[in-house]
């Protein structure tokens, strides 16, 4: 089927791509507005056909070419605004010589037709029920192995799928249902269409049996699961608090960004892939068990942090992944209390200290190339960590505000971490930069070596307390509680040098002193009394 995408859809969603730091090339001359996606799955073979037409803006005039990410698959056509364009192949890329010079702000469709069995990015494979099914899983730049595109986060872009497959399958993909239509050959027509800009990761399809129930409304925005029909009882076990994690978001962040949440049980590799509004989770981890609910709150999170605000460069990836991370926590102390929540931090805590010794880099690390080892606990569990400091130093209103802010600010558009720099400086009322500075572009965290000691003639304890770690000092607040006996005092210590010692005056020994007693600073640290 042909189908041309209305021209007046788009005004409202156009988007001012911010170009990346890292090593992509390409994106210079053009920036992708809509994809419309046609992928035809046959019944027995592992093979596809496509035809991807792209809607593209041109940014700049006098472009001689445009090249599109697609290794592999065989390209029988490529037409540009409805006419045939020669193409050549290499490098990964499909390139296309222009017949005119496009002016800047000119726009025009570009079709590529294509076959073939893709080698990634589209799995084509038996389910662990030994049933046939179709997933997509595109992270991070592999959406490029099954259809043409500008395979970067930076380019957001709408996207419309077709997917024609045997009539026994059901197929879930990105925004909102508009048509399933079964056909007299056999097959059955599905279109979806998602009418917020997304970065292509997350552009994806899924085809298999499913049992499809519907869990209710957050705020108007229907909850599906996508379960396998052998797993549909121990499935909505598995999944656990989702509605209530939707409205836990929604009204702590924003508006939820997308026409439904649909979260889908798939045969891809990662336990869970914050697909935008179409959450794939690993088959495997669904036993009942309810291990996998902190995944979905996870997974939720990234819908606000990672789809709708997504970075601009590769190397911003705590930026989803250090949201996603703490906001999953964040859910946990809303329901489970204060104690669950610091036991998660802990645990994060723990596996960063387990691999710092094998990472001591900053976070925001432009040496990494290989983009999976952007997942590595710097990103997750030390960006985690990051907000939750920021929380202390800006305190609970103005760190929440400024999260909304930053939401509200670039929802459906692409961030660095400046960017949030920036609104949480318009929010505490001062500069962070020293925090951003020393937590994202320097590695390493603080090692605190506190001791004290009571004069008791004085009536006054001295605390001394030391950064032992090489390399960067860390400025943070430090709360210091004191154990009287019946009561404990609180004071804060202002920690930004080598060593700093304070006296205070008390009417008795203290019976102990710990150092952050809250759990607010990622540390190590040790208190001793001095005899």
């Amino acid at each position: 089927m042909k189908r041309a995408f209305p021209l007046v859809l788009f005004i409202f969603f156009t988007v001012s791509p911010a170009l990346p730091r890292d090593d992509y090339t390409g994106l210079a001359a053009f920036d992708a507005i809509h994809y419309v996606i046609n992928i035809e799955i046959n019944g027995t073979a592992d093979s596809i056909k496509g035809k991807t037409r792209i809607l593209l803006d041109c940014r700049e005039s006098g472009a001689k070419q445009l090249s599109l990410d697609f290794p592999g698959l065989t390209v029988d056509r490529v037409r540009v605004n409805e006419t045939d364009a020669s193409f050549t192949r290499g490098r990964g890329r499909v390139v296309i010589p222009l017949s005119r010079d496009y002016g800047a702000g000119e726009r025009f469709w570009v079709e590529v037709n294509y076959q073939g069995q893709p080698k990634d990015g589209l799995f084509i494979k038996k389910n662990k029920f030994g049933n046939r099914t179709v997933f997509a899983d595109n992270w991070p730049d592999r959406a490029r192995h099954w259809f043409p595109a500008i395979d970067h986060p930076s380019d957001k872009a709408t996207v419309e799928f077709f997917v024609t497959a045997p009539s026994g399958y059901d197929v879930i993909a990105n925004g909102a249902l508009v048509e399933t239509t079964n056909r007299l050959d056999g097959t059955k027509l599905t279109h979806w269409r998602e009418s917020v800009p997304i970065p292509t990761y997350c552009m994806v399809i899924g085809a298999a049996e499913f049992s499809i129930i519907n869990m209710g409304k957050s705020n108007d925005v229907q909850l599906s699961y996508y379960l396998y029909p052998q797993d549909r009882e121990q499935g909505v076990k598995d999944l656990g608090r989702a509605l209530q994690m939707m409205e836990f978001y929604t009204g702590l962040i924003g508006p939820y960004p997308y026409e439904k949440l649909a979260l889908v049980q798939s045969s891809t590799r990662f336990g869970g892939m914050e697909n935008s509004s179409s959450i794939f989770f690993d088959e495997k981890a669904f036993d009942g068990s309810g291990r996998l609910e902190a995944t979905v709150a996870h997974e939720i999170a990234h819908q606000w942090f990672g789809d709708s605000v997504t970075e601009a460069d590769w190397h911003d990836l705590w930026l989803s992944e250090g949201f996603a991370t703490y906001f999953e926590n964040l859910f946990f102390e809303r329901a489970d209390g204060r104690d669950r929540f610091v036991s998660k931090m802990l645990a994060d805590k723990d596996r960063y200290l387990k691999a710092y010794g094998e990472n001591v880099k900053p976070i925001f690390d432009p040496s990494i190339k290989d983009l999976f080892q952007l997942l590595n606990r710097n990103n997750y569990e030390k960006g985690g960590w990051v907000l939750h400091m920021l929380r202390r130093v800006m305190g609970d209103d103005k760190f929440f505000a400024g999260v909304r802010d930053y939401y509200r600010t670039h929802r459906d558009r692409n961030a660095s971490t400046e960017d949030l720099r920036k609104i949480m400086e318009f929010h505490a009322g001062r500069p962070l930069d020293w925090f951003f500075r020393q937590w994202i572009f320097e590695a390493g965290h603080p090692v605190y070596e506190a001791s004290w000691r009571w004069d008791d003639s004085a009536k006054e304890m001295t605390l001394k307390v030391r950064q032992k770690q090489s390399g960067t000092l860390f400025k943070m607040p430090l709360d210091v509680e004191i154990d009287l006996g019946g009561t404990k005092r609180r004071e804060v210590i202002e920690m930004k040098d080598r060593e700093q010692t304070v006296t205070l005056k008390l009417d008795a020994k203290p019976a102990g002193v710990s150092i952050d007693p809250d759990e607010w600073v990622l540390k190590v640290a040790t208190v001793a009394e001095e005899k």
